[in-house]
């Protein structure tokens, strides 16, 4: 929980940041008088001034923040001053305003993909195993070992590509064209789908595909149990050894995992090693239910991380031309996915239960700081571009409603009424409180 709160709060400081400073540099650019930057809502806890009148401003409420511009719109302006009102510039020059946070924090994606490819991006080779019981794959000629050439004709050379291009399937209906290569030779598939995923609120494309990594056989070793878990109650400890199941040796951790997802609500005889002495204990797995409507047994018992074979594990690294180079091609990559899915949603191919808010982002923030330098970078670069993709919906109150109002002020050949502004400013408030009260209740409703 700490690192999911210390990851968000570091998270949005770094992105408003950069996005509100997109809108500082470029109005200062054309001549407005930035009156105060704050990162965050509230009253300030640090504050300071510079040389230019402007206030700069950390506030106690970190869920966002603002550049605030001298406007006669806002407040009586001294006519010395009236030039540097932000109501006195050309359409043109507002509108560069507006789009200057959102263009921030695509270049700030740019930079952080390149930093990573600079630094060497691990990954898997997408080497899958054979696929599980209920998968879309399920039935298919895939085995164990098989390697993913390409999906829907796009080259796939890791496992991150192999779930992007999944990704953009969601919600379809069609086939999914699968090539793998198996001992020298192609092997193709077309996989049907019909609105795949599109009611799921926490989708996992790659899972239900059923292209799992092929796992190494490790031995079956709790690193940790899950408090009020079966596990916990049976007695099972972290760094436990499951040895055997109703009298059946287990050779590692995946027999002991498909055993458990069997016998919901059974009672199994476990022998496990503890500090090297035998002992058998009484576990009765709960019974969870899929989205799909299976049941299987759940213990609440997480296993030790295994270790990739080096035939499995891929490094990516470039110089660092060629790493921006790359991190321009991801981030625009990140970009067209957004708004395919943004499209799906609008259109009913995917459900709105996807939209995830504050509680998701700080679960995905928490994770990545525990996962090192290149999962939390990458997270950032993931929530930059939602950040700027969100600002650029044609929504009033919003960058891109700022965007669409400046260009109609630009075709009228002057500005819209206060009425029109209003009632513009009243609805994109409506959109985004409907929006955020959707994100929180999709958020409660994964948690639960």
């Amino acid at each position: 929980m700490l690192n999911s709160i210390f990851g968000l709060i570091l998270a949005l400081g770094i992105l408003v940041t950069i996005h509100e400073y997109g809108h500082f540099w470029v109005a200062r650019r054309c001549g407005v008088r930035v009156l105060r930057f704050s990162v965050g809502f509230g009253k300030p806890i640090w504050s300071w001034m510079d040389r230019h009148g402007t206030e700069f401003a950390v506030a106690w409420i970190p869920l966002g923040g603002y550049v605030k511009m001298l406007d006669e719109r806002e407040g009586e302006v001294p006519d010395d001053q009236r030039h540097e009102a932000f109501n006195s510039k050309t359409p043109a020059q507002k509108i560069a305003i507006a789009l200057a946070g959102p263009l921030a924090n695509v270049l700030f994606a740019f930079f952080a993909y390149g930093v990573m490819y600079t630094v060497g991006v691990q990954d898997l080779k997408p080497i899958v195993d054979a696929p599980r019981t209920g998968s879309l794959t399920e039935g298919y000629d895939i085995v164990a070992g098989d390697r993913v050439l390409s999906v829907d004709g796009e080259t796939v050379d890791s496992f991150t590509e192999l779930g992007l291009a999944l990704a953009s399937r969601v919600g379809d209906t069609g086939a999914v064209e699968l090539t793998l290569a198996r001992n020298g030779q192609r092997v193709e598939h077309s996989i049907p789908i019909d609105r795949w995923l599109a009611s799921s609120a926490s989708p996992n494309p790659v899972q239900d595909f059923g292209l799992l990594p092929r796992l190494p056989n490790f031995p079956a070793v709790i690193s940790r149990v899950e408090s009020g878990g079966a596990a916990e109650r049976a007695g099972l400890q972290a760094g436990d050894r499951v040895v055997a199941v109703d009298g059946t040796s287990m050779t590692g951790w995946e027999q002991w995992v498909s055993v458990v997802r069997e016998r919901p609500d059974d009672t199994l005889d476990v022998t496990i090693d503890r500090e090297g002495i035998n002992q058998t204990i009484r576990l009765t797995p709960a019974a969870r239910t899929l989205e799909d409507g299976q049941v299987i047994g759940y213990v609440g018992a997480a296993a030790q991380a295994p270790q990739w074979p080096d035939e499995q594990r891929m490094t990516t690294r470039y110089w660092p031309l060629q790493a921006l180079t790359r991190g321009v091609a991801d981030t625009l990559d990140m970009v067209a996915l957004s708004y395919q899915m943004l499209g799906k949603m609008v259109t009913g191919q995917v459900s709105l239960r996807q939209v995830g808010g504050p509680i998701s982002m700080a679960q995905m923030a928490g994770t990545s700081i525990g996962s090192g330098f290149e999962a939390f970078v990458s997270f950032l670069a993931l929530i930059s571009i939602s950040l700027a993709i969100v600002n650029l919906l044609p929504v009033p109150v919003l960058d891109g409603g700022h965007v669409v109002m400046h260009g109609l002020e630009w075709l009228k050949g002057g500005p819209l009424s206060d009425r029109v502004q209003m009632i513009g400013a009243q609805l994109g408030l409506a959109f985004i409180a409907t929006l955020m009260f959707l994100a929180f209740v999709n958020d409660i409703g994964r948690l639960l």
